[in-house]
């Protein structure tokens, strides 16, 4: 056989040696030979892979996994812990959001598909998953976020029943619910509240300034007119004792 008669074996390219080399990794395992804290950020870690730095990982996914050095891992246990750490994040991210108030569910699920600068925004499919976990743990719960909104608004910025269910309801509390806590028969005494929390402002006014003063800021929180105009009567009559005597007192 004649030498230029036999076929020159292909020179591998670079891509071709990765996909090799990515092809045995999935076959034979790599194998952690380090876990080291890291020094800017308590609670994760660095995972390296036969001698080079792979990911960062919250210790408590190490501890789900099982890892330590010496442990061997394909490239489909890696990508299952990439997602379980993603998924951890988002857990983290949530329950930080939830620390100062109760939020609803819509708020926390908003805040976790905000982009990020950092980090990939993550699939709805995990959003929700996480914002079930935080239910099962008692964290999130959309008919106690909206008592705790009532109650905060009563006793801070008291406004009708009607304006505290669009509140509700644009926070992604269903209506049913929203209905159910906020309860109109309970304006005449939010309007007193609202009422009182403004007398100061104006305590030294005449009685028609007064009216229309208190009255707009009144029907501004929702009250409706009736409401309105017999909170302005009574809290007149508690500032000053009774009604003025001239025909002041009409609808106009």
């Amino acid at each position: 056989m004649h030498e230029d008669s036999v076929a020159a074996s292909p020179i591998p390219t670079n891509a071709t040696i990765c996909e090799r080399m990515r092809e045995q990794r999935e076959t034979t395992g790599m194998h952690i030979t380090t876990l080291e804290p890291q020094a800017r950020h308590a609670g994760r870690w660095n995972v390296s892979l036969d001698g080079h730095f792979a990911f960062g990982v919250d210790e408590s996914v190490i501890l789900a996994e099982g890892l330590a050095v010496g442990t061997e891992l394909t490239q489909e246990d890696v990508t299952r812990i990439q997602e379980r750490e993603s998924e951890q994040r988002l857990l983290d991210a949530a329950i930080r959001f939830l620390t100062p108030r109760p939020r609803s569910r819509t708020e926390v699920r908003r805040r976790l598909l905000r982009p990020h600068p950092k980090h990939p925004t993550p699939s709805p499919e995990a959003v929700e998953r996480i914002l079930d976990r935080l239910e099962q743990l008692g964290l999130l719960n959309d008919r106690d976020f909206a008592g705790f909104w009532v109650e905060n608004r009563e006793r801070f910025s008291p406004r009708s029943a009607r304006a505290l269910g669009q509140e509700l309801r644009q926070r992604g509390v269903d209506r049913e619910t929203a209905d159910d806590v906020t309860d109109p028969d309970r304006d005449e005494a939010r309007a007193l509240a609202a009422g009182r929390q403004r007398l100061r402002s104006l305590a030294q006014l005449d009685y028609e300034t007064f009216r229309t003063r208190l009255g707009q800021f009144l029907l501004r929180r929702g009250f409706g007119y009736g409401v309105a105009r017999e909170t302005v009567r009574r809290l007149w009559e508690e500032a000053r004792g009774a009604m003025p005597e001239s025909g002041e007192e009409d609808d106009g």
